[in-house]
């Protein structure tokens, strides 16, 4: 049913911006296009929707995220902060910015400046799940295991039926010394349809 929506929305926005082109199109109309393109992931489409309507509206913010996001995802992380930076630069208090663009920055490699980002977001939007799972994957990164578990449990109290946390958590209790936590956590997340953690249930569990 949710497939279906998202093609009934994509199909009622295509028509629109085609029917708008005999003239010419929105930026809202350009936006909706391209949101559309980047649920089914033609992200290249969605990008050139997104500069068209920062074309015609410079300072419409969400398509400059949604471009962002979509920058991130044909790993074109540069021209994403650059995105995430405008926003940041015009409204501070964004926190899906300082969300998106700590995600890129520990894509980067720049844990740093990920972990800066992650807990602004944090500060402006404590009840987000994203926000404790990235932070998270950036303190696993660093090797600061117990601030990672932390954070895995954050992410696992707002939404518990993700097993992705509970896998991620488990990995960083057993690196931070408690194989018997990290084994049930890998085991719940099993449970729950993690297909990655079967293996290494298999090879550091049994």
């Amino acid at each position: 049913m949710k497939s279906a929506k998202w093609l009934c929305i994509a199909f009622f926005f295509t028509v629109s911006l085609q029917a708008s082109l005999f003239g010419q199109a929105t930026a809202k109309e350009y936006y909706y296009s391209a949101t559309a393109k980047g649920l089914k992931e033609e992200y290249l489409g969605a990008i050139s929707d997104f500069t068209k309507a920062l074309e015609l509206e410079p300072d419409f913010e969400d398509a400059r995220i949604g471009r962002g996001l979509c920058f991130t995802r044909t790993k074109r992380f540069k021209e994403a902060v650059s995105d995430f930076n405008w926003v940041l630069k015009n409204n501070p208090q964004s926190a899906k910015a300082y969300l998106y663009r700590g995600s890129v920055r520990f894509l980067m490699g720049e844990l740093n400046g990920a972990l800066k980002d992650l807990n602004d977001a944090q500060s402006l939007d404590p009840r987000n799940e994203s926000v404790y799972f990235e932070r998270g994957q950036v303190n696993h990164q660093l090797g600061d295991y117990a601030a990672a578990v932390a954070d895995f449990d954050s992410a696992i109290q707002l939404n518990p039926a993700q097993g992705k946390y509970h896998f991620k958590r488990g990995v960083a209790q057993y690196l931070n010394g408690s194989r018997e936590a990290g084994c049930i956590d890998m085991s719940k997340s099993a449970e729950l349809g993690y297909t990655e953690a079967f293996d290494l249930l298999r090879f550091y569990c049994r």
